[in-house]
């Protein structure tokens, strides 16, 4: 099953600051790593994006806070 995730551009994620600066959005094919959907986006756009993309895999929305 594919999914999409959020993750930092940047290549050391410790020395951020939390849902600042640049970040991606990545499928995964199970465990596999398949390919960067889009780079250098904010972290709102990419997470709408990442949930757009699970409805696409899934069928499903994610349920706000879980």
């Amino acid at each position: 099953m594919y999914r999409a995730e959020v993750q930092p551009m940047a290549t050391n994620p410790l020395d951020r600051v939390p849902r600042t600066g640049l970040w991606k959005v990545v499928i995964y094919e199970g465990d596999r790593f398949v390919r960067t959907d889009k780079e250098y986006l904010i972290i709102s756009v990419a997470e709408r994006l990442a949930e757009e993309l699970n409805y696409q895999f899934t069928g499903k929305r994610q349920v706000k806070g879980t």
